[in-house]
């Protein structure tokens, strides 16, 4: 029997999940499938509960449902509890877990040495990005959503990192950051990987600024669910020549 894991998420067909995760299983030789699931808030609950099914290993899960399956397992890793957020789901059995493996892959990209940070948006990636930058020892984090962008302006002024956690940008030419805002000394890491690089990445190179793609973490975040699923080192190399490949060559990964 194929086993078989999802994403679990709302117009995602943009995603570059199933090319590294189905390229990953090949490569061990795992008789497995990554496939997606566009889902509404309505239709939630049922997907989650179709993830007991034995042919199931888990899923990932993206924007909008982060928050709202938190509610719908049956434990909660620590770091979950603790975001109540999770990006990954594990059968274990008849019971579902739920993870967090944003959490490590942020850390991983950030750069050191922060102390003043704004990270844009408050779904469940903003979460992360914030308990990763507080992890590692960013003292001031101020968390801007949609209604609260007009203090932009003052926000970047003096801050050393902006971090884009909304969507803004994937799958088109918008940013959600003027590049008058941009400045040299300013580190840039925005979370969407398709394009690759963003507007808000190339705007922010031209204006000085180091700034990377969400490439990156989407590497690191798939790797690590890929081993809660499977319990097999993920083979890296293969699932970023899978995401170049879906990417372009000039990917952040």
């Amino acid at each position: 029997m194929t086993a078989l894991a999802v994403l679990l998420g709302h117009r995602i067909g943009y995603s570059a999940s199933p090319a590294m995760h189905n390229a990953a299983f090949a490569a061990l030789e795992l008789d497995a499938r990554f496939e997606l699931r566009d889902v509404a808030v309505d239709d939630l609950a049922g997907e989650v509960e179709r993830l007991r099914e034995s042919d199931r290993i888990g899923a990932n899960v993206t924007k909008p449902h982060k928050v709202a399956v938190c509610s719908m397992v049956d434990e909660l890793g620590p770091e979950v509890r603790r975001l109540g957020a999770a990006n990954t789901i594990m059968r274990e059995g008849h019971r579902l877990v739920a993870r967090n493996t944003d959490l490590a892959a942020l850390r991983a990209e950030l750069p050191s040495d922060i102390s003043r940070a704004v990270v844009l948006g408050s779904g469940g990636a903003s979460r992360a990005a914030v308990d990763a930058l507080k992890s590692a020892g960013c003292g001031a984090v101020l968390v801007l959503d949609r209604a609260r962008w007009k203090n932009m302006p003052g926000a970047l002024m003096t801050a050393q990192l902006l971090v884009n956690a909304t969507p803004i940008g994937t799958e088109s030419d918008d940013t959600p950051v003027p590049a008058n805002l941009l400045r040299r000394g300013m580190a840039v890491l925005d979370l969407v990987y398709r394009p690759s690089p963003s507007r808000l990445v190339r705007e922010a190179r031209r204006a000085g600024a180091s700034a990377r793609g969400g490439a990156g973490m989407l590497l690191r975040q798939a790797a690590l669910s890929f081993t809660l699923w499977t319990d097999r080192e993920a083979p890296v190399d293969v699932m970023r020549d899978a995401l170049r490949g879906e990417l372009g060559d000039g990917a952040d990964v």
